[in-house]
């Protein structure tokens, strides 16, 4: 989950009056242990981000902006343990393959317009998420894992104030090959 509110903030091309933004991402992980030390996996997801924000624009006129976005994502993996040890504490490398889709819809009000942006995405990402297991007993464990290196795809279809015709698409890509050690997941699992 992430929060952030702020309050006459100069950000580089708009001063900021007020912004208060939040996100949180739900996710549900399964398993299926196919030999020792060697688990198939899948993950579900659900996001979702709000942010109203309050800014002057490069004349010096207020604009506030509401966003609303939701998506679903869907990982299916592949989950190396590697024992340290006595195997209480355990290496994990898990591949895998993400999907993630969904849609947002912003409105931006003017002092004598709104634009209405509405966008839909596809993400596509093949990575690796390393991290540590350590098991309290033969069923209950604390992992953690940092952020994803690998590929990453997406594709935003972006339409302004329903103008079909002058719909943008952008598609990007990139290859980050670096652990990000910031980006922290923490969780509980059960084995059975």
């Amino acid at each position: 989950m992430d929060q952030r509110n702020a309050e006459n903030e100069n950000q580089l091309i708009r001063q900021v009056i007020d912004q208060n933004k939040y996100d949180y991402t739900i996710t549900a992980n399964a398993g299926f242990a196919i030999k020792d030390n060697l688990t198939l996996g899948f993950s579900a997801g659900y996001g979702r981000a709000k942010e109203v924000i309050t800014f002057l624009d490069q004349d010096d006129m207020e604009v506030q902006s509401n966003l609303l976005e939701q998506s679903f994502s869907f990982l299916p993996n592949l989950r190396q343990y590697i024992p340290i040890g006595e195997g209480r504490l355990q290496i994990i490398v898990q591949t895998q393959l993400g999907f993630t889709f969904g849609e947002s819809l912003q409105r931006d009000f003017m002092m004598n317009d709104v634009n209405k942006i509405e966008t839909d995405f596809i993400d596509f990402q093949l990575g690796i998420n390393p991290g540590l297991v350590l098991f309290f007993n033969r069923n209950w464990a604390l992992e953690t894992t940092v952020g994803v290196a690998g590929f990453s795809a997406r594709l935003d279809e972006k339409t302004v104030n329903n103008d079909v015709d002058a719909q943008e698409k952008v598609q990007t890509t990139n290859i980050d090959l670096k652990l990000n050690l910031l980006e922290l997941s923490l969780g509980v699992a059960y084995y059975f």
